[in-house]
């Protein structure tokens, strides 16, 4: 078997030929065989395989196009007004952070997939639905020792797949009584009860015979269980950087006061007009991405060298991208927390893997098809609670103490929870 190989970008000739060559999954982690998750996941199908081609086009059709999406803007509008909301009947008190505006984010998404509320602001319910998901994560991540001797997979000696299998089984059961209620009251309504969510437009493709039943519960629980987490977490560490550099978040409230003006509330559209906010969220990103490594690929063709080194058809490469989006090569003092680089470029840097030394979102054909529902949602949220509140560190906590040593993992989060003070504007 051979060894992964980290790949190390040297420029952008040879990121495109790793881009263009790379494109396949590489072998499914047994984990993911676990009641054949990998032959319904977007994630797991290979990129030539015909199901991933229709997945990824009902995703990008009915899901996160447009249309899809100004579907739910009224929905997303009123979550991210129950978010603030929340804060104020807590303003001048000490919360975390994190743990409200996952609460927020799960509602978002659950919200705007299926028409239900997941969680209260800060509950236990969005705790345990996050560790569900969590232990998920984690299982699939462990080294096994069924991909390093295939020979032994049906023995499951970790136990791995078998563990997967049970937190999966009770995710698909929540989804599925979904699912099945939403059926149940469209027969019962003769098809009148419309509720203008992805999960409808999804049951439409099914009643039309375009999409199989199983593939809605999987698609339902990949982009909930990545949207939320990955939001949240990225909203973190935004606010931790901007607490900080007093600086940084001084320059976004001036740039809300000019553009925002005396409005009582931000609506969605207005963070676009918000260039030094955006930038202060593609810094953020880039020290910490929320997916340090991506998914790994396969080499599909011979011929790619990256840093000197060939790389064989059929071999798993890794892409480091914690490292690409800081290497000294392509960002000046790639450490610090410097929005400014992002503004006033040559040549503009957006979310979409264009410029292959910024890729949170990944690039090519596997860029992350939730990508246009993340830059709608994250920047309104943000300026959002920048608008309505000032924010302050607790118990006389200076901007020096805020902590942003990071917890790595699957995902990459803040090793000491973000603890803030709300105060109304």
């Amino acid at each position: 078997m051979q060894e992964d190989v980290a790949a190390v970008v040297d420029g952008i000739a040879a990121m495109a030929a790793v881009v263009v060559c790379i494109s396949s999954r590489h072998r499914i982690p047994d984990t993911n065989r676990a009641l054949n998750f990998s032959d319904r996941s977007i994630v797991w199908l290979s990129s030539s395989d015909p199901r991933w081609k229709t997945l990824r086009g009902i995703q990008a059709t009915y899901v996160f196009s447009p249309k899809g999406l100004a579907a739910v803007h009224a929905t997303r509008s009123r979550k991210v007004h129950e978010i603030v909301s929340y804060f104020r009947s807590r303003a001048g008190e000490e919360v975390l952070f994190g743990e409200v505006i996952y609460s927020g984010m799960l509602n978002l998404v659950s919200s705007s997939f299926f028409s239900v509320d997941m969680a209260g602001m800060g509950s236990v319910e969005a705790h345990g639905l996050r560790e569900l998901i969590e232990h998920i994560i984690v299982a699939i991540a462990k080294p096994n020792v069924s991909d390093f001797f295939p020979f032994l997979r049906a023995l499951d000696l970790q136990g791995l797949r078998r563990s997967t299998a049970k937190y999966l089984e009770q995710a698909f059961r929540i989804l599925d009584d979904i699912i099945e209620s939403r059926l149940q009251a469209k027969d019962a309504g003769g098809g009148n009860n419309k509720h203008g969510d992805f999960l409808e437009a999804l049951l439409d493709l099914v009643s039309t015979g375009k999409m199989a039943r199983e593939h809605v519960t999987v698609m339902l629980f990949e982009v909930f269980g990545a949207g939320g987490d990955s939001m949240s977490t990225t909203l973190e560490w935004t606010m931790a950087e901007l607490l900080r550099n007093p600086r940084a978040i001084a320059k976004v409230r001036a740039e809300l006061k000019d553009v925002i003006g005396d409005k009582e509330t931000v609506e969605e559209e207005d963070a676009a007009r918000l260039p030094y906010l955006q930038a202060v969220l593609k810094e953020s990103m880039r020290l910490h991405p929320v997916g340090p490594i991506l998914i790994p690929h396969l080499a599909v063709e011979d011929g790619v060298e990256i840093g000197g080194y060939a790389v064989p058809k059929g071999t798993t490469v890794m892409f480091n991208v914690s490292a690409i989006m800081r290497d000294p090569a392509s960002w000046e003092r790639p450490d610090e927390f410097l929005p400014e680089r992002f503004l006033n470029r040559e040549h503009p840097v957006d979310f979409r893997g264009k410029e292959f030394e910024f890729i949170p979102f990944g690039s090519g054909r596997r860029l992350c098809p939730g990508l246009p529902m993340a830059e709608r949602v994250v920047p309104f949220i943000l300026a959002s609670l920048l608008h309505k509140f000032e924010w302050r560190l607790p118990g006389g906590m200076s901007a020096e103490e805020v902590d942003v040593s990071e917890k790595f993992g699957t995902m990459t989060t803040l090793a000491v929870p973000l603890k803030v003070v709300p105060i109304i504007n």
